[in-house]
């Protein structure tokens, strides 16, 4: 039994797009061996010939350096589109060929996984009971239809990433679970199976009860269900994806040691654990490399420290 340690390429947005660059970074600076691509790095619905070039050298970048990509993942940009939940007809198709797309690129990479968040109500609709139903069923039926083509790209699982955001989904532990049954119910039996992606971060929504903002009982209750976590730090109020610096533990909510025995006592066997942080684009840029050390550092000495070894790439 081992942790394995590896890091989003959100850290890399704008500052380094070449993969030659951040599969250096992440295997000479920072010792690790997983990753996981953010498709904030490279446009999936460019030019197909220019989106199998850039994955070629990807690919090529990260078997030099020794990197395993686990998976690809809906990025920053993406997100700020409403995609399955489009209140249009031509809204929701254009969010799955976004996502046809972005499978496409998730083969040329070599992965066999993607996820992330797929789609973000209107706000007209989330406030008619009506609306908000026939919104939530047409993105279940896209989820579906995109679920069951994901095999044919030799997709075998979705991470859905819960959010905090009531017009993305449920922002409650049982309402989470629900949905995670409701869809694999739903889906082919022979597509893409759909797994959570846990967000230590998002404990946090003002639509939730309190009891839901408490980050540590989503570890205990969800880690078996979710085989891939996500690492940021953030002070409770807000989705910060700020570094594990000292600085920034000090005022923080997330604390390693708390979130490895958390997941300990949930049963959970041992999920991918994704550092998932991204700077401001004026940060000084020698200050964000030395951050990814420190954060890198931070979670390795909580693993060494729980007794549990650091496993590879899987």
């Amino acid at each position: 039994m081992g942790r394995t340690l590896g890091i989003s390429t959100s850290f890399a947005i704008k500052r380094w797009p070449d993969p030659e660059d951040w599969a250096s970074i992440v295997k000479q600076e920072l010792g690790l061996e997983t990753v996981q691509f953010s498709f904030d790095q490279f446009d999936p619905r460019g030019y197909a010939e220019s989106v199998a070039a850039y994955a070629y050298r990807a690919r090529n970048a990260c078997a030099r350096h020794g990197l395993n990509v686990h998976s690809t993942f809906a990025g920053l940009s993406v997100y700020s589109h409403n995609l399955l939940m489009h209140p249009l007809p031509e809204g929701r198709r254009d969010g799955e060929d976004w996502f046809e797309k972005a499978f496409f690129m998730t083969r040329e990479l070599g992965a066999d996984a993607i996820g992330g968040p797929y789609g973000g109500m209107d706000l007209p609709a989330s406030k008619d009971a009506g609306r908000r139903r026939e919104a939530i069923l047409a993105s279940e039926e896209s989820l579906a239809r995109l679920l069951g083509e994901a095999p044919s790209y030799g997709i075998a699982a979705f991470y859905w990433e819960q959010t905090p955001i009531l017009r993305e989904g449920p922002v409650d532990m049982a309402g989470t679970l629900a949905h995670l049954e409701r869809i694999n119910a739903i889906r082919p039996k022979d597509g893409a199976e759909f797994l959570l992606c846990l967000d230590v971060g998002h404990a946090i929504s003002p639509d939730a009860a309190e009891s839901e903002k408490d980050p540590y009982g989503w570890l205990e209750k969800l880690a078996p269900h979710a085989p891939m976590i996500h690492l940021q730090q953030t002070d409770g109020r807000y989705d910060r994806h700020w570094p594990f610096t000292e600085e920034n533990n000090e005022r923080g909510i997330i604390d390693a040691d708390r979130v490895l025995a958390a997941i300990r006592r949930s049963g959970a066997a041992d999920p991918l654990l994704l550092v998932e942080v991204g700077h401001a684009f004026e940060e000084e840029d020698a200050r964000v490399l030395n951050d990814l050390k420190e954060s890198v550092r931070y979670w390795r000495d909580a693993i060494a420290r729980e007794g549990i070894s650091e496993g590879g790439a899987e």
